[in-house]
């Protein structure tokens, strides 16, 4: 498996165990009828950030919160919940990475007329043997 596929898993895994009003509501994407509040994992890429003898690519992914229309005050809270669950956090078990770095948060209303959350996260993954 590659590395950022790994990583999106390993981050549903990690705002799962933190955020118990989350447990379960942690998607890479999904369905009309999933009840609110919910996560799916959102756009993502990545640069190049090899130096000589080390390969490694910085990873940008977006965390995307959705909630009911009268519930911007719970998306607040539960958006700062998944920040402070992911800054700092690595799994070097699992991937060479650095500590994740949360470098936006952002809560608005959605066209849809849901509450949307957004939290952006970037990593630094070195020497993954996907990584090409």
């Amino acid at each position: 498996m590659r590395a950022g596929r790994r990583l999106r898993q390993l981050v549903i895994a990690r705002i799962e165990d933190q955020v118990a009003a989350l447990a379960g509501q942690v998607f890479d994407q999904a369905i009309d009828s999933t009840a609110y509040p919910y996560v799916t994992m959102g756009p993502s890429y990545w640069n190049d950030t090899s130096v000589t003898c080390v390969k490694a690519r910085t990873m940008t992914l977006q965390i995307d919160l959705w909630h009911s229309q009268d519930s911007k005050g719970a998306c607040e809270d539960l958006t700062d919940d998944i920040a402070a669950a992911i800054q700092g956090w690595s799994d070097t078990t699992a991937l060479t990475m650095h500590p994740a770095q949360v470098s936006l948060v952002r809560v608005m209303d959605d066209p849809s007329g849901d509450v949307h959350g957004i939290i952006q996260m970037e990593v630094r993954i070195e020497n993954d043997p996907e990584l090409s």
